[in-house]
């Protein structure tokens, strides 16, 4: 069974040279490697590793993936971005959720695009992209026009403390859902509330290719 479908796919503002049909390519072969894996070795990443590391790995692979197919090369496991267009420069970081309408979270908080895979684990282990979501985001050094906060990292008890991590703010959330590239709108609905919600943010205008523009049309 396909799970991906093409008619899923909407047309919004994407970085140079990059298509719907590799970002989709990508998240195909994506979720073939991980079946792959399963039915192949009896692996199932899923059951075996903790959700936010699982999610690295699906960004991990997805960034392999589109790296074969597009213009957009892998260029950083630590710093941004994750992909770079090997002639124009132009940077692509990913992030993959275990949820749809996830914000933007990192280490970095730079300016450029940033796309966000979203997935469900399926009964049988495999993953399926529901939502992506893919917006050009302004860094920190944007001061106050930047799309990104600061968290700051708290001292446990254990005498343990997280590295340090930058989130989208309302608006840079508010970029990325307007964004959506893929959404299985057969699993993900989008209610009125969270329409109002969008809508209540006054300092960004709700473009006609936002789903929270389409959807109730």
């Amino acid at each position: 069974m396909e799970l991906l479908k093409k008619e899923f796919l909407h047309d919004v503002p994407l970085p140079d040279d990059l298509t719907q049909q590799e970002i989709f390519d990508a998240l195909k072969n994506t979720q073939k490697v991980f079946k792959k894996l399963r039915k192949d070795s009896n692996i199932v990443l899923s059951e075996i590793i903790q959700a936010n590391n699982f999610s690295g790995i699906v960004s991990n692979v997805f960034t392999s993936e589109l790296d074969k197919i597009s213009d957009y090369k892998k260029f950083s496991d630590q710093a941004y971005p994750d992909l770079k267009h090997e002639k124009k420069g132009i940077g692509l970081e990913v992030k993959a959720a275990n949820k749809a309408f996830k914000g933007g979270e990192g280490h970095n908080g730079h300016s450029g695009w940033h796309i966000v895979v979203c997935y469900r684990i399926l009964d049988n282990g495999d993953i399926e992209f529901i939502h992506v979501q893919i917006a050009n985001l302004k860094g920190i050094k944007e001061g106050l026009q930047s799309d990104w906060k600061y968290v700051p990292s708290k001292l446990k008890e254990n005498g343990s403390q997280r590295t340090e991590t930058y989130t989208t703010t309302d608006v840079g959330t508010a970029k990325l859902r307007d964004g959506t590239v893929y959404l299985n709108t057969d699993i993900i609905k989008i209610t009125k509330q969270r329409k109002r919600n969008r809508y209540n943010i006054k300092e960004l205008p709700v473009p006609n290719y936002s789903p929270f523009f389409w959807y109730f049309q």
